[in-house]
């Protein structure tokens, strides 16, 4: 059984969790049916997914695409949208030729925002299944292009089968699509590798102050809708009522001197000193094992891949209530909740544990339970495999026979030389080339496919 997973991001810097948990759920898979056979379609250029693969000897085949949703909150203009289609199109095309020659049994999108693998399943009438482990524009600043209501209407129509990571996301899509094709299962934590490195040295010291407090580890991408901001008025309310609290951050920045404007609002606030960032690191573990309490300050998080580690190695979490993460804690009894703009409630959950230590380890001992009991057998990547197994010999959505020929057009233009969406291309290119050299030499190629690889 030939199955073919499209994922829609390079993951130029680290792996995120729609990747993390892919790998996973692929891994689990091959684990426990002998016939499996996965096969990647994957965005180029060369980043730390495709290395993931090659390390597990994986086939994948890898384009150049952008999506149905871009990071902008208006529509973006004319000409970009005519240049990207060219380059989306002409994708969609190549997949098409390409699952003609493969023939896959079945095709698993893991992506919101990039349906282009599902496209050319749905000109082949393949059948296919969506993982949707995000909210797109409520956590990631996404513009759906053509509206919220709309892509996930259609994801719902493609899919036989739409697996997602949480309740709270299950809710969400259920008000899009029918509730009937919508099925959970969490992503699984690596407690094995966890417990393997909590007692690694940690390559940066996490509390060096002489009197840390409380000390308050959260692990993420340091961004605005990771919420670290939160966490550092946090500590200027503590600090205020005469509680000694510390905090280590732990994960990269996209944003150049993010971490900077954040030690600048901590200087202000007179905590700079119980501050500490340590990058991206390999094995977050150490880290972890070093807190009192963990925090995770996501505006919303469609699961909560970081609270689900916390518990996994025994520590309490204070989490935000929207989201993933509210139904992994349980409030009074493994962490606490508070609303993403009441920096006042969170502040006072941290001081409830820097009062009462013997609690916090109480609700860290309790956490590992919490999280088995939410993420077991029913809700987990078994059923998932079992539900996507059923698929396969089913009929898949199919698209009219002349979505094919339209799919061809933007390139079909663009050969001509002189058209708008070749110009807009060209233009666009020499934009993004001036941004970053390496994605404007990739736009100025022809060809869609940007590397093919067969495998060991």
């Amino acid at each position: 059984m030939l199955v073919s997973f499209a994922n829609h991001s390079t993951a130029p810097v680290n792996l995120g969790g729609a990747e993390r948990s892919l790998l996973r759920f692929v891994e689990d898979w091959a684990a426990t049916d002998a016939d499996f056979t996965p096969h990647f379609v994957t965005k180029a250029p060369r980043g730390k997914f495709i290395e993931a693969l090659d390390e597990r000897g994986w086939q994948y085949d890898a384009f150049r695409y952008r999506g149905w949703a871009v990071p902008s909150p208006q529509p973006a203009p004319a000409a970009e949208r005519a240049a990207f289609a060219t380059v989306d199109y002409a994708a969609v095309s190549a997949i098409i030729r390409h699952y003609e020659r493969q023939r896959p049994d079945l095709v698993v999108t893991n992506t919101l925002v990039a349906p282009w693998a599902s496209f050319a399943a749905a000109v082949l009438g393949i059948p296919q299944a969506w993982f949707v482990r995000e909210y797109g524009d409520l956590d990631h600043g996404l513009h759906f292009q053509t509206g919220r209501a709309a892509t996930l209407g259609d994801i719902g129509l493609l899919a036989g089968a739409v697996v997602t990571n949480s309740g709270a996301m299950r809710d969400h899509l259920a008000r899009y699509m029918p509730a009937e094709e919508i099925s959970i299962a969490y992503p699984s934590v690596d407690v094995a590798r966890l417990d393997a490195t909590r007692a690694a040295e940690p390559s940066v010291q996490p509390f060096p102050q002489a009197d840390p407090g409380l000390r308050i580890v959260v692990v993420g991408r340091v961004e605005p809708s990771k919420g670290q901001h939160r966490v550092i008025e946090a500590l200027g309310l503590l600090r205020d009522r005469d509680v000694t609290a510390s905090v280590c951050f732990v994960g990269s920045w996209k944003q150049p001197g993010e971490d900077q404007r954040l030690t600048a609002r901590a200087r202000e606030l007179g905590v700079a000193d119980h501050v500490v960032f340590t990058g991206e690191q390999n094995a977050p573990a150490p880290y972890i094992d070093a807190a009192d309490v963990c925090v995770t300050a996501s505006t919303i998080e469609a699961f909560g891949r970081t609270t689900a580690e916390y518990m996994a190695l025994g520590k309490p979490v204070i989490a935000t209530r929207e989201g993933g993460s509210a139904e992994l804690v349980d409030p009074g009894v493994t962490g606490a909740l508070f609303d993403a703009d009441d920096t006042a409630g969170l502040a006072a959950a941290l001081a409830g544990y820097a009062s009462d230590p013997a609690t916090a380890r109480r609700h860290g001992a309790a956490a590992p339970d919490r999280l088995a009991a939410v993420t077991g057998s029913g809700h987990d990547n078994a059923a998932a495999i079992a539900r996507l197994t059923a698929l396969v010999g089913t009929e898949g959505y199919r698209l009219p026979q002349v979505a094919r020929y339209w799919f061809e057009l933007p390139a079909a233009y663009s050969s001509l030389g002189a058209t708008s969406a070749r110009a807009a291309a060209g233009l666009l290119a020499s934009r993004l080339r001036s941004r970053s050299g390496a994605v404007g030499r990739l736009l100025s190629r022809p060809a869609a496919v940007v590397r093919r690889v067969t495998g060991r």
